[in-house]
């Protein structure tokens, strides 16, 4: 703790233009978290957790990784009451975990989020783009874990895990988001959860509905998958595609493999040659002008008019939080998908 606080002095100056940038919802959060508010919610779920049959007992170790997805440990001393989020997908599981009064930042959500965690998620304060939220930043607002996707665990973003315990801050990484995830990860990165904030029943119950929902999309034993593409930031000239180890999993599922090369600037001779069945469009804030109009121009241009997945109008249009992430939301969007083609 000594060394946190002096780092906090030593780049309080190059953080202060960023805080402030916060505003007063971010002050208002930073000290409600270091009020009584979290004081009695955490005497609170503690009487509740007594009521459980399974209890956390802490210190808890457990394995987790860092950003190279290298297995760490991390040892949980009690339940972290002061949480970050680096992405979508941890905040939601926290939320469903009935979790969300120990959350106390998150990074901008790639797209605005409409769905039923709507409101829960607009009331945590936000602290940035995670392409340029950093270390600094993360640490000057005391959190107790950080929770969330594995690659934002490098020193050029939020800190990697050694640098984050060296400020007596833990890490959960989802295994979901590690390079050898699968689908099932998502449960047990659910139950994981359940432990470290020793609220495991609820947790139990969770991962058992992730099972039943991916159990429900069935299975090919085939390897002779079907081209998909998931594209995008397509401009009617060029277009850049996302590759990751989940959405890979989760599309051979249902049949499917993902062709493309994880990359920006792809070019139209480069979509011929990938010769996709489905389009999986990915759709993002930040690319809003051009998503605008990407589907209609993947309909109306001459010289991708003959790629399959265009002449069967196989183009389906997702948000990146709702497929690209790493919790059970994703399950939903890929049964949407499935259904779709």
């Amino acid at each position: 703790m000594k060394l946190r606080k002096v780092f906090l002095a030593a780049v309080a100056g190059a953080v202060a233009l960023t805080l402030a940038a916060c505003g007063s919802k971010s002050e208002d959060s930073c000290e409600a978290c270091n009020g009584s508010e979290i004081a009695s919610s955490a005497v609170a779920s503690s009487a509740s957790a007594s009521e459980s049959a399974n209890l956390t007992s802490y210190p808890l170790t457990l394995t987790t990784y860092d950003n190279t997805s290298s297995e760490v440990s991390q040892t949980y001393n009690e339940v972290p009451t002061r949480v970050i989020c680096n992405n979508v997908s941890s905040a939601k599981t926290m939320i469903d975990l009935g979790l969300e009064k120990y959350i106390i930042g998150m990074p901008n959500p790639d797209n605005t989020v409409t769905d039923s965690y709507k409101e829960k998620i607009d009331a945590i304060t936000k602290l940035g783009d995670k392409k340029t939220l950093s270390k600094e930043v993360i640490v000057s607002y005391e959190p107790d874990i950080i929770v969330g996707r594995v690659a934002m665990f490098s020193s050029s973003l939020m800190g990697t895990v050694d640098e984050l315990n060296s400020y007596d801050i833990n890490v959960y990484s989802q295994a979901s988001s590690i390079k050898t995830a699968n689908v099932e990860n998502i449960a047990a990165d659910i139950r994981n959860l359940g432990k470290i904030f020793n609220v495991q029943d609820k947790a139990e119950e969770l991962a058992l509905k992730v099972e039943e929902k991916v159990a429900a999309l069935g299975s090919t034993d085939s390897t002779e998958y079907k081209n998909a593409l998931v594209m995008c930031n397509f401009n009617n000239t060029t277009f850049g595609a996302y590759k990751s180890t989940l959405q890979e999993k989760m599309l051979n599922k249902i049949g499917y493999t993902n062709v493309a090369t994880g990359t920006s600037g792809l070019s139209l001779e480069n979509l011929v040659s990938m010769n996709p069945e489905v389009i999986i469009y990915v759709t993002s804030d930040r690319n809003a002008t051009v998503d605008a109009t990407a589907v209609e121009n993947l309909k109306s241009n001459d010289a991708i008019s003959e790629v399959p997945a265009i002449v069967n109008n196989k183009i389906i249009t997702v948000g990146y939080d709702d497929f690209m992430e790493y919790g059970a939301n994703v399950i939903d969007t890929l049964a949407t998908i499935k259904a779709a083609i």
